[in-house]
């Protein structure tokens, strides 16, 4: 046993000026009673976070920290402190909430083993720099220096030996030839001896799992820095260690790269294509240097070329090709894609050529053709890989240099009937989805003229929840596909998917994709030379361009759209179609044609029976005989489609009516009348996808609060409104919120406050 050293003697006199136990420091520094009694005999090294926390303890403010630093000092005189850490990268970009992370890790303890963080991600995201730099900030603190070991786990040439690199440390701590000799476990704890006399950093570059690096772990006080490009799952099991999963840089730090090297004034000159480029990298840091290279490297080439260098998964990555083979990204990637099982490397080339860049694991399915458990447990092997990312959603993304890889690999690989193939089938599978869930949002919507098209894809209609979840989560990827697949095996499916999604941008107001949508679907339909879908994708467009307020491109549509239906006598779409055109015509004040339209698309909802569509329909010809004078009718109209709605009983048709004949009561002078029926409206409003409509019966609540005198809380609703629509991005927002600040200038005129639910608000109000 060593004989008790300043440090263990300063420790005892201050705990004894205390009156405090060793077993009383030892709780407050939470650690045991006996591995503090080792390190005060010498047998624990001073860790500094230990020593730390001693200090803090016994209120030595900082005399115990310079005992332990002499000690450490004294302790390492003679002996070897290796620095074998490459230099630190240049301008080192971002990671700040990384490196925090693994500074708490630091500061953690270590359950008596050493420290041990993992970091791990796909090629070329930095990993080997992050730990480059973060071990360089730390390296003061461990007497012992630095080890770094490059294993080769996933690299050019074989994997590096447990012996070889053993046999490396050993000489670099001034071993002897004596420890050199033997089984490699004794030099392995040989090896852990050194080191718990003199704590180290350990850095285990590329490691290929846990067998190749389990002798070459320290005792405790020492850390670990260990990176690869897969899951290390046992070595973090045996260890506790902390796994850092380093994502692509964020696209403000990649630009902040790319100024830092090739020059801010490129940058700031097009900071479009700059950010284009970054995007198009992958915002992955050894992407975005070598695009600088390249810049640097020639003075005619633009950001703006390279961005559309990028643009094509065909020549996207002739810029990273190289006789180097650590920025090949062919051969950097090949490590990766050729240890794949097979099914695994047939799925990920699928993904490159599949029109969709995220993918669930139904899909997946479909595109591959397999069992969606199969597929799941794939996209498991991928992400292990990281060849795929997950996303917060439960759906996977393939990065743009990875997809451009998997596509040049499909392309060589598979047939080109099956990928065109593998193309219909997700196209046929997205466009069963999204018809069978917009059916659920407006019954009856899916058009039975295209059934056949998707006989083998039949899919039951979810619930109206369900339903708007799917379109919310799949309604981009949706479009995507439709624009970007080639098959012309159901190119008729390519106008139907994009105008399937109008219930659902109908209730959402997703104006932008609703446009996209249109067109798109448009361009399919002429292309593939369809009536019924050049008139589907009228219908579409027409009601977008209404929304939008561009009323004659609205009315010129519709009117095509709808002797298109006539000519095909398709009764359903022509009603929908005629209805669309009466509000387009009302807002243009055409009161008696809006009304023939309206009442043309009634006679036709009810031959169909089509509840809903007679509600939305009568609901609106109220309105429309209102301004044309006839209000007894209107009124009449207005409650028969409350009646109607009622019948049906959805919370969305109900709602509506409600919000419809307040509305009406409203335009007749009707204020209190009127609240009532805001009143229902509002509180059959509250799901997140009637947050708009929500917003409308608010605004049209406090314009009548308003007229009755009932300022404060007419204030109150116009605020309630702008803070849904500011929440929505609609620009209404601020209109609405200055009208709000407007009127609480006002006195409030107690005499005239309404009756009924205005005395006391309703719940969702409060």
């Amino acid at each position: 046993m060593r004989h008790i050293n300043s440090f263990a003697e300063a420790v005892h006199r201050l705990r004894r000026e205390r009156g405090m136990s060793l077993g009383d420091v030892a709780a407050k520094a939470r650690y045991s009673p006996s591995y503090l009694s080792k390190l005060l005999h010498g047998h624990r090294a001073l860790l500094p976070e230990v020593v730390r926390q001693i200090d803090t303890v016994l209120g030595a403010k900082g005399q115990l920290e310079r005992l332990a630093e002499q000690q450490r000092s004294e302790g390492s005189a003679g002996g070897n402190k290796p620095m074998q850490l490459p230099a630190d990268v240049p301008g080192f970009v971002g990671r700040a909430d990384v490196l925090q992370a693994m500074d708490a890790a630091l500061t953690s303890q270590a359950n008596g083993g050493a420290h041990t963080i993992v970091i791990e991600g796909g090629f070329w995201v930095g990993k080997t720099a992050l730990a480059v730099h973060w071990v360089t900030r730390i390296l003061g603190r461990f007497p012992g220096g630095c080890l770094f070991a490059d294993m080769r786990g996933l690299g050019p040439g074989a994997p590096r030996t447990p012996e070889e690199v053993l046999d490396g440390f050993l000489q670099a701590l001034g071993a002897g030839q004596a420890d050199l000799n033997g089984p490699l476990e004794v030099r392995a704890a040989r090896f852990r001896s050194i080191l718990a006399e003199r704590p180290a950093v350990v850095v285990l570059d590329n490691i290929a799992d846990y067998s190749q690096v389990r002798h070459l772990l320290p005792g405790g006080g020492s850390v670990v820095v260990a990176t690869s490009r897969e899951h290390q799952a046992s070595l973090l099991l045996r260890t506790g260690g902390v796994s850092i999963d380093l994502p692509a840089l964020p696209i403000n730090d990649a630009l902040t790269l790319l100024a830092s090297r090739a020059g801010g004034h490129r940058v700031a000159a097009d900071p479009v294509a700059a950010e284009a480029v970054v995007r198009r990298c992958g915002r992955l840091p050894m992407a975005v240097l070598i695009v600088a290279e390249h810049l640097q490297q020639r003075p005619d080439s633009t950001l703006g070329k390279i961005a559309d260098q990028l643009a094509t998964d065909r020549h996207r990555l002739d810029l990273f090709t190289s006789p180097d083979p650590t920025v090949n990204v062919h051969g950097v990637i090949d490590l990766s894609y050729l240890a794949l099982p097979p099914a695994a490397a047939r799925l990920f080339r699928l993904l490159g050529i599949s029109p969709a860049y995220t993918v669930s694991a139904d899909a997946a399915a479909v595109l591959a053709d397999i069992e969606p458990d199969l597929a799941e447990s794939l996209l498991t092997v991928l992400r292990q890989s990281h060849l795929v990312t997950p996303m917060p959603d439960g759906r996977y993304c393939i990065d743009y240099l990875l997809r451009a890889y998997a596509h040049q690999r499909a392309l060589v690989e598979e047939h080109l009937r099956e990928v065109e193939k593998a193309q219909d089938r997700v196209l046929r599978w997205y466009t069963a989805r999204a018809l069978a869930a917009n059916n659920s949002l407006i019954l009856n919507w899916r058009d039975p003229t295209i059934n056949s098209l998707l006989a083998d894809f039949g899919q039951a209609g979810p619930g109206f929840d369900e339903a708007m979840s799917w379109c919310q989560s799949e309604v981009a990827t949706a479009l995507q596909i439709a624009k970007n697949t080639r098959s012309h095996l159901a190119k008729d499916l390519l106008w139907v998917l994009p105008t399937a999604f109008l219930p659902y941008f109908a209730i959402t107001r997703s104006w932008t994709d609703w446009l996209i949508a249109a067109n798109d679907g448009l361009d399919a339909a002429t292309a593939a030379e369809s009536t019924p879908g050049i008139a589907r994708s009228l219908q579409v467009l027409g009601w977008a361009e209404r929304d939008l307020g561009r009323t004659s491109e609205s009315i010129s549509h519709l009117t095509q759209a709808l002797e298109l239906y006539g000519e095909l006598g398709d009764e359903l779409p022509a009603a929908w179609t005629a209805h669309g055109l009466a509000l387009a015509l009302s807002d243009s004040q055409r009161h008696g044609d809006a009304i023939a339209h309206f009442q043309a698309a009634d006679d036709r909802f009810r031959t169909l029976r089509h509840d809903i569509g007679g509600v939305v329909n009568r609901a609106a010809l109220a309105l429309a005989f209102h301004e044309a004078g006839d209000r007894e009718r209107a009124l009449d109209t207005a409650r028969e489609a409350l009646d109607l709605a009622q019948r049906h009983g959805s919370d969305g048709i109900q709602s509506l009516a409600h919000h419809s004949l307040g509305i009406l009561l409203q335009r007749r002078g009707e204020h209190r009348t009127a609240l009532t029926q805001f009143d229902s409206a509002a509180v059959l409003r509250r799901r997140p996808w009637q947050q708009w409509n929500l917003a409308d019966t608010l605004i049209a609540r406090a314009d009548s609060l308003l007229a009755l005198g009932f300022r404060p809380h007419a204030t109150a609703a116009y605020e309630q409104a702008a803070d849904i629509l500011e929440s929505l991005r609609d620009s209404r927002a601020h209109e609405i919120r200055a009208r709000a600040a407007v009127r609480g200038k006002h006195q409030w005129a107690s005499k005239n406050a309404p009756a009924g639910p205005v005395q006391r608000l309703p719940s969702w109000t409060r």
